[in-house]
């Protein structure tokens, strides 16, 4: 058995693990880590000597102050530092959290708690003694947290993996079966062998085009990521050769090539196939037998972002489309959500005389 099966299996047959991470048990987690606290809290504290109302209201300060540190770890600091990858600076921000917090809780234990102390205490530990003791213990309850959500971001990331799987599986398969659509295939061939007479040179550069795609469909296609700009030469090398078997087409391809944190589009790189779609849906929805078309792609590095937009002109009167074309809108959004979770835009205008895309990806 895979160590793949092994790790499905061991999440969906152990209780515990699915107490853990399934969102359904939150509200459960929270209660129990609650009555954890209420039932535990105060040996460690020693507060058994304390009296009355003043052990009751010295309990709920210290409970709900580690309470709000446990909050402010899984929610604040995990998500935000830990996550990020920014394991250092972590460490550092949840002791000196630990630290500064106790200290001011301390502080206001002594100036409105300890005055109404009904006994004496009998041993008083030094500053750095109670800081010690207090940054290992609530250390211990805090990190115990972040193995939890540790544990929770594995269990979706590894959700998310299996059904990218999947879908890779099922693009790959129809890729097969759409990576070389013998109509424009054949089209292409026709006008070689038209121009072979009339215009060696262009029937030459048709050819040397054509190549070029074909070996981008068959082999860089399926690497884990390809550069910008290799994407680009192949959306240009597609638009030209779709401009010389259609009259009236025109396409523009423009990049704003700004540097920021040395990238560029010859360092940044993206997953394969990525934009073609919109591309190809551009080419086919712009068809317009009376009047003149046109698509026009951009790109631009904004900070740590890649901006794509595709826009194409809209015919008068559309034209009516029969069978599957495509990965369709539909797979390259959910694509985008598994590979960026919430990291990319897509915005797509649908106006009367253009249709337009607007793509934010985040830099790899």
């Amino acid at each position: 058995m895979s160590m793949k099966k092994v790790k499905d299996l061991y999440i969906n047959e152990n209780g515990f693990v699915n107490f853990i991470v399934e969102p359904r048990f939150r509200l459960h987690r929270h209660i129990v880590v609650w009555i954890y606290l209420i039932l535990s809290f105060g040996d460690n504290l020693d507060v058994k000597e304390f009296e009355g109302i003043y052990n009751l209201y010295v309990r709920i300060l210290w409970m709900s102050y580690v309470l709000i540190l446990l909050y402010f770890n899984m929610y604040v600091l995990v998500k935000f530092l830990l996550l990020k990858g920014r394991f250092i600076t972590y460490i550092i921000t949840i002791i000196c959290t630990i630290i500064i917090t106790f200290l001011l809780v301390r502080k206001l234990h002594q100036v409105y708690f300890e005055p109404h102390r009904a006994l004496p205490v009998a041993i008083k530990s030094s500053l750095f003694t109670e800081i010690v003791r207090a940054t290992s213990l609530i250390s211990m309850a805090l990190f115990s947290s972040t193995a939890i959500k540790l544990l929770q971001k594995w269990k979706v990331d590894a959700s998310r993996i299996n059904e990218l799987e999947k879908l890779t599986l099922r693009m790959e398969l129809t890729e097969l079966k759409n990576q070389i659509n013998p109509h424009f295939l054949f089209n292409m061939l026709n006008n070689v062998n038209v121009l072979v007479n009339k215009d060696p040179l262009k029937a030459s550069l048709i050819i040397l085009k054509l190549s070029d795609f074909l070996r981008y469909q068959l082999y860089e296609n399926n690497a884990l990521s390809v550069q910008l700009s290799s994407e680009i030469q192949f959306l240009n090398d597609f638009m030209e050769l779709e401009k010389i078997r259609r009259d009236d087409f025109t396409f523009e391809i423009t990049v704003d090539d700004i540097i920021y944190k040395n990238q560029n589009v010859e360092s940044v790189s993206l997953p394969p196939g990525m934009l073609i779609c919109f591309i190809e849906n551009a080419i086919k929805y712009s068809i317009d037998l009376d009047y003149p078309s046109y698509v026009k792609a951009s790109f631009k590095i904004s900070e740590d972002k890649l901006l794509f937009t595709c826009v194409n002109s809209k015919p008068t009167e559309p034209l009516k489309f029969t069978g599957s074309g495509g990965l369709g809108l539909a797979n390259v959004r959910r694509r985008l959500e598994l590979l960026y979770g919430s990291g990319f835009i897509l915005n797509i205008r649908d106006e009367p005389h253009k249709y337009e895309v607007d793509l934010t990806l985040p830099i790899i």
